[in-house]
């Protein structure tokens, strides 16, 4: 008789509770916030219960935005990292915690990725964005120049006292291909401690999310076709708790005697890459997605399938090859698309 007691107040429990988790869910809304941050469209998708709660956890999203941009910017005269190019070599700089958590994850990065992934770029990317402006090929002699202060062994990292060391002058570093990432993951972390569990933070075509829309198995993110900016696959990605990022254009390239160099540089070569791929890499940090997808599209295919593994990601690559696109995933990318 007791044990029978104690089922059915057991069972009664677990059937409120359970009635409400769906009043819970019931009640909360969609609201959509959109704001220019970072150079780019800022998006904050998010259900909460009320509109009080929803717009004070935006307000304070954007805010935070601003502060890791006003840390991280190569463009902003007044950023901390924009400051550092001017820093004298050999001396210790005392740095942001958040250029420090920058700093580490880039050097894990670059060593990972063979170098591929190289922060210390921006020398290459001021050279060639003027390329690119004024269609006129940059010099080997120019190229040669600017690796002068190319490298992340240049910079000497103590994680303890909080400091960088230049070892070379007027480096230029460039944050563009992690940074966004990064304020996505802690955007999401702010709206996780207001309580919000299902929400999707878009940095610019770099995305994470949390739980799912209501009464969906998970949020829509769709995959851009090589060469179209606008067009999409006709299967999309269904996403829960995971990030996503795209990185590459077939079409968005130089050509010099004949070759295509890519907007991607190769901070080993000096040059933008020679064969053209988009690639989409599926990750659980908006972070690692980030400077995956550019890692991804410069590393050979062998070297991808070991770094996608060793990140717990999942990577598709698609390239035009005569016209047609050809595609190639590691991981299990597809078991993310809709069926």
């Amino acid at each position: 008789m007791n044990a029978n007691f104690f089922y059915l107040k057991k069972l009664l429990f677990f059937l409120l509770f359970f009635v409400q988790v769906c009043i819970s869910a019931a009640q909360e809304n969609r609201y959509a916030y959109t704001m220019q941050k970072m150079g780019s469209p800022f998006n904050l998708v998010l259900y909460a219960a009320t509109k009080q709660l929803a717009d004070s956890a935006a307000d304070q999203s954007f805010r935070l935005i601003d502060s890791i941009n006003l840390r991280c910017s190569d463009y902003d005269s007044s950023a901390e990292l924009y400051k550092l190019q001017f820093a004298t070599a050999g001396k210790p700089i005392k740095v942001s915690p958040i250029l420090m958590e920058l700093f580490c994850t880039a050097r894990q990065a670059y060593t990972d990725s063979h170098g591929s992934f190289d922060i210390t770029v921006g020398p290459l990317s001021r050279l060639w964005r003027s390329a690119r402006t004024s269609l006129i090929f940059p010099t080997a002699n120019a190229i040669n120049e600017a690796r002068k202060y190319v490298g992340f062994e240049k910079i000497e990292i103590d994680s303890n006292a909080q400091t960088i060391t230049f070892l070379q002058p007027n480096m230029q570093l460039d944050m563009g291909g992690i940074a966004k990432g990064y304020a996505a993951d802690k955007v999401l972390a702010l709206l996780q401690s207001f309580g919000i569990t299902n929400a999707l933070v878009d940095a610019g075509g770099d995305m994470i999310t949390a739980g799912t829309p209501i009464q969906k198995k998970g949020w829509r993110v769709g995959v851009n076709i090589p060469g179209q900016q606008e067009a999409l696959w006709n299967r999309k990605l269904i996403l829960t708790n995971k990030a996503v990022a795209t990185s590459g254009d077939a079409f968005q390239y130089m050509l010099h005697e004949g070759k295509k160099y890519a907007h991607i540089i190769d901070a080993r070569t000096g040059y933008g890459v020679t064969f053209q791929r988009n690639v989409t890499v599926v990750s659980p940090t908006a972070t690692t997605a980030d400077w995956l997808a550019t890692a991804c599209s410069i590393l050979t295919l062998d070297q991808v399938k070991i770094l996608a593994k060793k990140y717990k990601s999942e990577v598709l690559i698609t390239t035009l090859q005569n016209g047609k696109i050809q595609k190639v995933s590691f991981g299990k990318f597809d078991s993310y698309l809709e069926q």
